[in-house]
């Protein structure tokens, strides 16, 4: 076999200029291709890192200010149910006040009807205790009545002292006489025996005239012209009248 080196050589340089061409026009535009292929995938994944890290961030703010407003809801909830357990307490305790107040209001008026009441029948029970022990004394004969009211009249003179009993026989004369004043007419008797016994407490023979005054209901009065000694009901009565007035205004 024959062997050409001219046709090596022109071979070689058939291979070189090929390389060169393959260098030149294939290689170094296809690796600038994949090189500016690798730098656009490299900037898509920065810019997709980029995004992705925004994303995550934006996911962070969106989820703690989901978790701020869901501890706000919490609050005001929380909140709210404390203010309506205390506006519930409150009116709870304002209803207890007012039914309180209520009660005590009731009990204030029943308790002042039922002593209103009470007074009324005390009062009316004195009102027919007088009125039947009118009739009981009515049933009398009025010289026995005024006996005893002469004993009484008399057992007043004696506690004064004789100074004070000549005091009040000074002040009568012919001119201002005493009056003895009974809640029935005296008969010509019964007055002859006021001025026996009353000439003896009072030391002489004084001036007398006598009065009538139903509204005394049974009793009598000596009527000086300065002074007057009572022995009567009708004070009685009144006394009786004030003390339960007082006792009710007490127990009020």
């Amino acid at each position: 076999m024959h062997f050409d080196w001219s046709t090596l050589a022109l071979q070689s340089v058939n291979v070189l200029i090929l390389c060169w061409l393959l260098h030149r026009f294939l290689y170094q535009p296809v690796l600038g291709l994949m090189d500016q292929r690798r730098r656009l995938i490299d900037s898509q994944l920065e810019g997709a890192a980029i995004a992705q890290a925004k994303a995550e961030a934006e996911l962070a703010a969106i989820t703690g200010q989901r978790q701020a407003i869901a501890a706000e809801r919490d609050a005001v909830l929380a909140a709210a149910a404390q203010r309506a357990e205390t506006l519930a307490g409150e009116r709870l305790a304002e209803g207890g006040r007012q039914a309180a107040a209520m009660m005590e209001a009731s009990r204030q008026a029943l308790a002042a009807e039922r002593l209103g009441a009470l007074a009324e029948a005390r009062r009316g029970t004195l009102d027919l205790a007088a009125a039947m022990a009118g009739r009981l004394l009515a049933a009398l004969p009025s010289d026995a009545r005024a006996a005893a009211w002469i004993d009484l009249i008399e057992e007043k003179l004696l506690t004064l002292t004789a100074e004070e009993r000549q005091a009040l026989c000074r002040q009568i004369d012919a001119e201002s006489p005493l009056d003895i004043v009974t809640a029935a007419p005296l008969s010509p008797e019964a007055q002859a025996a006021w001025r026996t016994r009353l000439a003896a407490v009072l030391d002489g023979d004084p001036p007398l005239r006598f009065a009538v005054d139903a509204s005394l209901l049974a009793g009598a009065a000596l009527v000086f012209p300065a002074a007057e000694m009572r022995v009567c009901w009708k004070d009685t009565l009144a006394g009786l009248r004030s003390e339960m007035e007082a006792t009710d205004g007490s127990e009020r």
